[in-house]
């Protein structure tokens, strides 16, 4: 039985190589990622809370990621960790946005939770992307005083910030994976059942 039709990936089924793998996405793209945090908090200082969306998909591309690759129950909560780890000593605001990120990874779990981890089809990502992206807005919602502005600007967070992560993360997550896939050194992980079968 391949790993993509194993009916459930026990957390025990964890290996080294899978840890590597989350890290290297934490780590790297973290690093990777810190001009973004910059040019955000810069975006939202300039135009408001709506700068928010801009650029809010691309934290949760990691997690999205490595849980794609790995396909192990927490590999999108573990990889939000690493990233953490980047973020809050080398920002001055890094709890700030590493928080909103962890707690989005769980966001990211839940679609792909509820099919047991046997589904990674685009259309699974695309709902990851989104559910992380609007559990991430959730966090920092009353802190940032967004129920205080007008009704439809905070439609427009909500539907943005869902589209954000449905696509920064989700669709573009997928795309990159493949492509790396398609390269051969991810043979040893589940992904590359989704590349032979084009799902």
């Amino acid at each position: 039985m391949s790993a993509l039709n194993n009916p459930w990936i026990s957390i025990k089924n964890w290996e080294t190589r899978d840890l590597l793998v989350v890290a290297a996405l934490g780590i790297v793209p973290g690093v990777a990622l810190l001009p973004v945090v910059f040019v955000g908090f810069t975006v939202r200082a300039a135009v408001g809370p709506l700068g928010t969306i801009l650029n809010a998909g691309l934290f949760y591309l990691p997690g999205l990621m490595a849980l794609y690759i790995v396909r192990k129950p927490g590999a999108s909560i573990l990889n939000g960790i690493f990233v953490g780890l980047v973020w809050i000593p080398l920002t001055p605001f890094g709890f700030a946005v590493a928080i909103p990120t962890i707690v989005a990874r769980i966001g990211s779990e839940i679609p792909v939770l509820l099919t047991r981890y046997r589904r990674f089809d685009q259309a699974i990502m695309v709902v990851s992307g989104a559910t992380a992206g609007l559990l991430a807005l959730g966090v920092i919602y009353i802190p940032s005083s967004f129920q205080t502005l007008a009704l439809p600007i905070q439609a427009v967070l909500i539907v943005g910030h869902g589209l954000s992560g449905a696509v920064l993360s989700g669709l573009l997550g997928k795309l990159l994976a493949d492509k790396l896939a398609e390269t051969g050194v991810l043979s040893a992980h589940p992904i590359v059942d989704s590349v032979d079968t084009g799902a």
